[in-house]
């Protein structure tokens, strides 16, 4: 039984099998990642904040998987920035809306501002 194992030679050293040439991956094959839609901050922004630039939120937020997915990568991250820009202006213009309005609360104009809306856009009709 010996005899039919093959034993290296002692003059022979031991080699290490060659080693496959690494490949690199190819770049082009690796999307980049997904850029945040900002959709839900856009929502909460559109229906606590300011409706017009929500929406404005909203619409952009909804782009970027379509175009994420469609193999559109420069278009999808430029959605996601005006998403992210349109959302963050509504945010901001409700918490300015907010200030103003507690000012005037607080400094009590608001009674006599209110009468004057009344009064500018009453028909003319006393019910």
């Amino acid at each position: 039984m010996e005899d039919q194992i093959e034993r290296p030679q002692q003059d022979q050293p031991l080699m290490p099998p060659p080693v496959p040439p690494l490949q690199e991956p190819i770049a082009e094959d690796i999307p980049p990642l997904k850029p945040n839609n900002w959709l839900w901050q856009s929502i909460v922004a559109t229906v606590l904040c300011c409706l017009p630039f929500g929406i404005a939120g909203i619409i952009f937020a909804v782009r970027v998987d379509s175009l994420y997915y469609s193999g559109r990568y420069g278009e999808s991250e430029q959605a996601a920035r005006k998403a992210k820009m349109w959302t963050i202006i509504a945010f901001a213009v409700g918490i300015v809306y907010i200030i103003v309005w507690s000012v005037m609360l607080y400094l009590g104009t608001m009674p006599e501002y209110i009468e004057k809306i009344i009064e500018e856009n009453a028909s003319g009709y006393n019910f």
